[in-house]
Order: structure tokens, then C-alpha cells, then sequence
């Protein structure tokens, strides 16, 4: 299959682990020249003394030097950057560089940047083990989910094996632009995609190979519950069979599960783990408030307990 181009867009800091997900996208794509990369670098802004007027001798000498020093910093993050970029597999045309003085988050300036350049993902690493650690560390999930309403957004932790994909499915639209951006991404990768459903209306997994359902997911999907899913399932496989992915490299999964934001992230995580799928894909709903998704969300969810693996969320 032809690799179609992609651009991605990876916020740095200056740390080794900022650079990790560069690891697991050298993984994943087998034609690295086909992926533009966008390193961003957001620097602080400088004290807001040096801003007044009029400015003695003594401050403006001391206003450059923290200039200078901030530019060195920022050249070398960049440069450390794009030499792991070259190591593993890309090339220096498809590397673009931003960088650009903080005004607000680190998290809303990437998807503000995001948006302009209309990437097809932004790359984040997890930095952290628990949600009250997040929550210490200042954890940027909710603040790009929040903010990245048009970009899929990469999370990645661990060692990540890029060879399976699990795609969730809901009766919801977030879910068919999750399989579309999945489709997008895959298609030219050899990984394995499984569109998986999670719903208590069910005893135990009913697994179909492909993408036309087998005669056991065809009755499920006459039942009351079957009905609500099935056409949200149907235009999965579509979309899939549309990219121009073998249906080899499909099946469709209707998982036993209670349909509450713990337990069906639960459910996922534990089927990721048996499956051996280092990648899983959602498509979020953003509920009403910042609260109500520290509350309740399935995403929230995920994100907090998620381990080597990619988690791709669309909203």
C-alpha cells in the first residue's frame, strides 16, 4: 500500500523524556520520509520588571542576558531533539522547528499550534503513575483534551508494541472519527485492528473475524442491545474497508462489561493487555465541565492507569 504523508506535532522541554515517543512513531511507520514531525518549544516568559518603561542600562544588559540564555536553551532542546529524530530513521526536510514565548499552558499553546498547522496527532508523553501524582505534577491530560478539540491527541508510556490496535466503539460520532483517524494512520503500517464494543448485554466475548460480521455477531446485533450498536459497528468496517485495509488484518470484538467509566476503562485496558495491543483507540466526549471529566470519564480513566502502551484519543 502507498504510505500516505502525515505530520505530527511533538511539544518538547528539554528532557529526555519528552523525545520517547519519537521511539515508538520510528516503531510504527515503515517509511519514516513520509512523516513531518513538528518539534515545538515553548520558552518562559521573562519577569514582567523587564517589560516596564523607561529601562535603565543595568536591566537592559541583564534583560539580554536572560534572552540569550533562554535562546540556548532553546537551540539546544532542538538540536537534542533532532539529533534522536535522525538517529532513528528521519530525515532533515520533514523536520520542522516552533518555538515561541509562553503566554498560557504549554498544553493549550500545543493544540492553538496544532490547529494551525493542522497536524494529524500531537505526540505526549506520560509522566506520571497515579492521578494523585498528576494531579502534583501538574498532569496535562485534561488540559489537552480540553483545549485539542480538532487533533487526535498521542498519549505514551513504556515500552510500546505498535503491531496491534484496539479500537473502541461506542454509539457515539467521537467513535467513528477514532476508527477514520485510526484507518488514516494504520492503513500503511502492518498492524492488526480490532474494533471493540464493551456492553453488560452479554454472557460472555462473541469475536468475528474480518470485517463482515460472522452468524453469531449477526443475531447479537438483531437483539435489543445488538440494534443500538450495529449501525456504529457497520460503519466501522466500512471506513476500515474504505482505507483499503485488508480485512486479514481486522475483527470485530463485543467484550461482557459494565457500561460505567471505571469498569468499562478496566475492561479495555485488561482485554489490551491479553491481546497484547499496544495501542488503543477512543473517541472522547467532553462531558459538561472540567470536573465532570475528572469525575466520570471513561478517558480520565485510562489515562490514569494506562502502561506501556499508546492511548489515541479523538474527540
Amino acid at each position: 500500500m502507498k504510505a500516505i504523508p502525515k505530520c505530527l506535532l511533538l511539544p518538547i522541554d528539554g528532557t529526555e523524556e519528552a523525545l520517547l515517543p519519537i521511539y515508538f512513531v520510528g516503531r510504527l511507520f515503515p517509511r519514516l520520509d513520509k512523516i513531518d514531525l513538528i518539534l515545538s518549544y515553548f520558552v518562559p516568559p521573562l519577569p514582567p520588571v523587564y517589560d516596564q518603561r523607561p529601562i535603565s542600562a543595568q536591566m537592559l544588559s541583564k534583560k539580554k542576558q536572560l534572552l540569550d540564555a533562554r535562546d540556548k536553551s532553546a537551540r539546544a532542546a532542538l538540536d537534542q531533539a533532532r539529533r534522536v529524530l535522525l538517529l532513528n530513521g528521519f530525515t532533515e526536510e520533514n523536520i520542522q522547528e516552533h518555538t515561541q514565548e509562553k503566554a498560557m499552558s504549554a498544553a493549550h499553546h500545543a493544540c492553538q499550534l496544532a490547529d494551525i498547522k493542522k497536524v494529524d496527532a500531537v505526540l505526549v508523553q506520560k509522566r506520571v503513575s497515579s492521578p494523585l501524582e498528576g494531579l502534583l505534577k501538574d498532569d496535562p491530560s485534561s488540559a489537552l483534551l480540553q483545549h485539542c478539540l480538532v487533533s487526535p491527541v498521542w498519549f505514551m508510556e513504556g515500552e510500546i508494541d505498535p503491531s496491534r490496535a484496539l479500537i473502541c466503539i461506542q454509539d457515539e460520532e467521537p467513535s467513528l472519527r477514532a476508527v477514520d483517524h485510526a484507518a488514516f494512520m494504520l492503513a500503511d503500517t502492518g498492524a492488526a485492528l480490532e474494533v471493540v464494543h464493551v456492553t453488560p448485554a452479554i454472557a460472555r466475548a462473541l469475536t468475528s473475524p474480518g470485517l463482515q460480521p460472522a452468524t453469531e455477531l449477526q443475531q447479537w446485533l438483531k437483539t435489543a442491545a445488538g440494534t443500538d450498536i450495529k449501525p456504529f459497528i457497520e460503519e466501522a468496517c466500512q471506513i476500515l474497508q474504505n482505507s483499503g485495509i485488508d480485512a486479514s488484518r481486522c475483527q470485530v470484538t463485543i467484550l461482557p462489561g459494565k457500561q460505567k467509566g471505571g469498569k468499562v476503562a478496566g475492561e479495555i485496558l485488561g482485554y489490551a493487555k491479553k491481546r497484547s495491543a499496544g495501542i488503543v483507540v477512543l473517541g472522547h466526549s467532553n462531558p459538561e465541565g472540567v470536573w465532570n471529566f475528572f469525575k466520570t470519564s471513561v478517558t480520565k480513566k485510562l489515562l490514569g492507569e494506562f502502561e506501556n502502551m499508546s492511548v489515541w484519543v479523538n474527540q
